[in-house]
């Protein structure tokens, strides 16, 4: 079955490469569902953990962020009921990763042979302003579910259509006690320093390394 969902997963990511539009904000939410279908349909072990260390992976080294996401996929839908990667899932990867990347290529190759054509066409600039307040709205309302899922990690919100809202006990949450009033006080103090720096022209990779420290220092290094 998990090959299987393997092979599903290859349409699904052409289809998704054909349809989708905008940066990889915007294929966050369509991969997290694709992942989940595989592993509720189809068995592969792909738990909410695994997804998170993905996008934190790919959102924290250069590159193009919906690619790593095309790569990933042949490497999560690999997993095993003992939660190990099964050995084809290594070349599973490259597979998943050609057919995500190979019909933007030929759609790249067409629009630059025929640019000048699609700038005159009433059709082509109705559809570009459309795209544009969706795809805004796709990224709020992915920026509203992190900032959730960050400042009140007890509160899952926007997972999928049928849990739409819920709350956990803090008690069984890793940001329990003093650790959720420090998360409390760090993330709004976190955003404006970044925000700060950002706008001072700081190395937006530099900015990342800092918060990163410092989530070590006040969430990570005391309880070693």
């Amino acid at each position: 079955m998990i090959f299987i969902g393997f092979l599903i997963s290859i349409p699904l990511l052409i289809l998704i490469s054909l349809s989708v539009f905008g940066g990889g904000q915007v294929f966050m939410p369509i991969f997290k569902w694709l992942w989940t279908f595989l592993s509720s349909a189809f068995g592969s072990q792909i738990s909410e953990e695994k997804i998170n260390t993905v996008f934190a992976i790919s959102n924290s080294t250069p590159g193009v962020v919906s690619t790593k996401f095309g790569f990933f996929t042949g490497f999560l839908a690999a997993y095993s009921d003992d939660s190990s990667v099964l050995w084809w899932g290594y070349v599973a990867m490259f597979v998943t990763y050609f057919f995500f990347c190979f019909p933007a290529i030929i759609i790249m190759l067409l629009a630059m042979r025929y640019i000048k054509k699609f700038k005159s066409n009433s059709f082509v600039k109705n559809m570009l302003i459309i795209l544009r307040p969706i795809i805004s709205g796709i990224i709020f309302s992915l920026a509203l579910q992190l900032l959730v899922q960050i400042f009140l990690p007890e509160i899952e919100f926007n997972k999928n259509s049928i849990n739409y809202f819920s709350y956990t006990k803090t008690e069984n949450n890793f940001f329990s006690g003093y650790k959720g009033v420090l998360l409390k006080i760090y993330v709004p103090l976190g955003i404006l320093i970044s925000y700060y720096l950002a706008k001072k022209k700081f190395s937006l990779f530099l900015i990342i390394l800092l918060n990163v420290c410092v989530s070590f220092i006040l969430f990570a290094i005391p309880y070693v």
